[in-house]
């Protein structure tokens, strides 16, 4: 029987009802033992991280996470981490950065809790289970969810409440639970540098544009005292004047900045000039972030910023290649 170490954290699948809404209040150990077709197949051990929503979680919270994958991996046969999923991307993906390159871990929660009049909760924690433990899946951070297995740094929330939430966007699936088990689309594999992993020390925040704003929000930043900035911009990169200006001023305080694209599809690209377009931002020194979205370029230049040695942070927004 294979064994799978379980990290709950709280969020929607340890949910239920009160008079002030949905709170998670159910442990990893009572999510499990729920659902009898786990503990038929599988032997699972259970360490509870966090009992939060995942919009409450902190960055020492995934720094725990990522301490207890690697410890749990050195033993089980799979490592399932229960989450909420507002924010489920955004730690697959720093998972994905710091997890030792043998060690792979699959996320999972759900959009209804247990007592919707039909809860997903039960079949994405079987996927996951199965996902956890297959022989293919050897290395990466992966969300399984509605009978799909995403890899990290691919993976989207793209429905606030659909059970079918999330998707991979043009890198398209790792694989489909099917009646026969998992198949697979592609090789299950990271497509993320690899980061060393330490306490995130280091202060960075995201600051999004939009028509009319200037950059008073990204000076902010840099008078509070942050190491890094990430700007969502629009189309390939690309700001307001003001907010150019912004840029210019924080990396010539030594601030490092990512710029990335909201747009949900594509990459950023050094094609236009002219005072806010993306080659300017470049000449300046930003950098850019590539097809990843504003979070997880956050997680990345976070994660980079708090590592013991200087990270070359322009490689880290490359794209994946495959071997």
């Amino acid at each position: 029987m294979p064994s799978v170490h379980v990290i709950a954290t709280g969020g929607t699948i340890a949910g239920t009802d009160g008079e002030r809404g949905v709170s998670p209040s159910r442990s990893g150990h009572e999510l499990i033992e729920a659902v009898p077709q786990l503990s038929d197949r599988f032997d699972a051990t259970v360490t509870q991280v966090a009992q939060r929503p995942s919009t409450a979680l902190s960055t020492s919270d995934i720094v725990a996470i990522a301490e207890t994958v690697e410890r749990a991996a050195a033993t089980a046969d799979g490592v399932v981490v229960l989450h909420g999923t507002d924010t489920m991307a955004e730690t697959a993906y720093y998972l994905d950065l710091v997890v030792g390159s043998d060690t792979s871990v699959v996320l999972t929660g759900s959009q209804r809790t247990a007592t919707d009049p039909s809860p997903d909760g039960p079949a994405n924690l079987v996927g996951a289970f199965e996902a956890a433990t297959h022989a293919t899946v050897e290395t990466g951070a992966y969300v399984f969810f509605n009978d799909r297995l995403h890899a990290a740094r691919a993976v989207r929330k793209r429905h606030a409440s659909n059970p079918g939430a999330y998707d991979s966007g043009h890198y398209g699936l790792v694989a489909e639970r099917t009646p026969e088990g998992l198949w697979f689309y592609r090789r299950p594999e990271s497509l993320s540098p690899r980061l060393p992993q330490s306490e995130l020390t280091a202060s960075v925040e995201v600051v999004t544009t939009s028509i009319g704003i200037g950059g008073d929000g990204l000076r902010d930043a840099v008078d509070r005292g942050v190491d890094g900035v990430v700007v969502d911009a629009s189309g390939m990169g690309n700001v307001p004047p003001d907010v150019a200006d912004a840029i210019e001023t924080a990396i010539g305080e030594g601030v490092r900045v990512v710029v990335t694209s909201r747009c949900t599809d594509g990459a950023t690209a050094p094609v236009y000039g002219g005072h806010g377009g993306a080659a300017a931002l470049v000449e300046m020194g930003a950098v850019l972030g590539g097809d990843l979205d504003a979070h997880k370029a956050r997680m990345a230049l976070l994660a980079a910023l708090s590592a013991p040695a200087d990270i070359d942070i322009e490689s880290l927004f490359d794209p994946p290649l495959f071997e």
